[in-house]
């Protein structure tokens, strides 16, 4: 009987690790898009585009959600991003790329806000556009334009209109979520690797941040990347109207204690 228990319990042992082999391995893959993905730039029309515009920022901002997720709760996070910045930065995953993500959400985020506001303009205003325009819009509802009135071509330009604004309003809710939990990641890291001074777990050993030399030198590169220009430019977008005031008061209370953290 011990030795059929013995039995069962390594196997248990065994799927135990391989469950954890998998998970990290899955957990890489997840973290590695990343890198392969790029935030939404320019605003396009074609819906082909945006399709797959939207797509990539779904995607960006479900991954991390699930680095939030996985980091943990606990006061001893699961770190997922080192501590690489600068000249030191390399292309695994780092505070740099959280920086550089919450860089491009949050250009991204204005960009498609001044676009979002001309598109529900025009919208409203739709008599005072150029006939031209007008057919050019209302082609992407009906095939031959030149049947149509004036009033019926107004019409279909409007409800383009309205579609390309509502797809503008979709991502930015993408880029309120995604900012946040940037901004909820990077505070949560810093915290780690300089309160309770952890390891970086993808560093050597030698390379522990245990020493206030090492805790000052990682803050003192992080106020360069996290200047005061920067950090406002958050707390502007997240006391934006494009967000709940839960939102707002949430993320600039996390801002305030990054900036506490960083201060050298």
């Amino acid at each position: 009987s011990s030795g059929i228990n013995a039995e069962y319990g390594d196997d248990d042992v065994a799927v135990t690790i391989q469950m954890q082999s998998t998970s990290a391995q899955l957990q890489r893959h997840l973290l590695n898009l990343l890198h392969s993905l790029q935030l939404p730039g320019k605003c396009t029309t074609a819906d082909t585009d945006l399709e797959i515009q939207t797509l990539k920022l779904q995607i960006v901002t479900n991954v991390i959600s699930y680095a939030v997720s996985a980091m943990g709760n606990g006061n001893v996070i699961n770190a997922l991003f080192s501590t690489e910045l600068g000249a030191r930065k390399g292309h695994g995953n780092s505070l740099s790329l959280l920086i550089t993500l919450l860089q491009k959400a949050l250009d991204g985020s204005s960009h498609h806000s001044d676009n979002y506001s001309q598109l529900t303009h025009k919208a409203f205003h739709v008599g005072q556009l150029s006939t031209e325009e007008q057919r050019e819009l209302a082609s992407w509802i009906v095939t031959d334009t030149a049947k149509c009135s004036a009033s019926e071509r107004a019409r279909y330009a409007q409800i383009r209109l309205e579609q390309l604004a509502d797809n503008k309003d979709q991502e930015l809710t993408l880029y309120t979520q995604l900012t946040e939990n940037l901004v909820y990641l990077l505070w949560r890291h810093v915290h780690h690797y300089t309160v309770h001074g952890r390891a970086d777990t993808h560093q050597p050993k030698k390379q522990l941040l245990s020493s206030q030399d090492s805790i000052k030198q990682l803050t003192r590169e992080l106020s360069h990347h996290l200047t005061d220009p920067f950090l406002k430019k958050i707390v502007d977008f997240t006391s934006s109207k494009n967000t709940s005031t839960v939102t707002s008061s949430f993320t600039s209370a996390l801002v305030r204690r990054l900036r506490k953290l960083i201060t050298v």
